[in-house]
């Protein structure tokens, strides 16, 4: 087997001695972990920020219901012309003619069938 190198062995000791450059060496780490977790939560918010004021610059297409980014004036699925202030709606669904779900579904019924 390997031998554990020395400079493993001094870690170890300097972490489990309550000596001065222990308590420095695990101040350290901790540090260094405490900047990492508030890192990513910081990275985490700044792509959540950047998610929603991306998602405030989508265009809905009032004849097809497309999804257009930017400054796009026709629609990039059906050609037709966008609204200039045309914003998605509030749950993100789009709505045309606002019919009824119940006038487009079909009723489907299952009958037992005799063999």
């Amino acid at each position: 087997m390997g031998r554990v190198p020395p400079l493993v062995w001094l870690l170890a000791l300097l972490l489990l001695l309550p000596t001065t450059a222990g308590r420095a060496l695990v101040g350290v780490f901790g540090g260094a972990a405490l900047l990492l977790l508030s890192l990513s939560l910081v990275l985490g918010g700044l792509g959540w920020l950047g998610w929603k004021r991306m998602k405030s610059q989508f265009k809905v297409c009032g004849n097809c219901g497309a999804t257009n980014l930017g400054s796009a004036t026709v629609c990039v699925a059906c050609g037709s012309a966008l609204d200039i202030g045309s914003q998605p709606s509030a749950n993100g669904s789009f709505d045309a003619d606002a019919t009824p779900a119940s006038s487009a579904t079909i009723d489907i019924t299952a009958e037992d069938v005799d063999s």
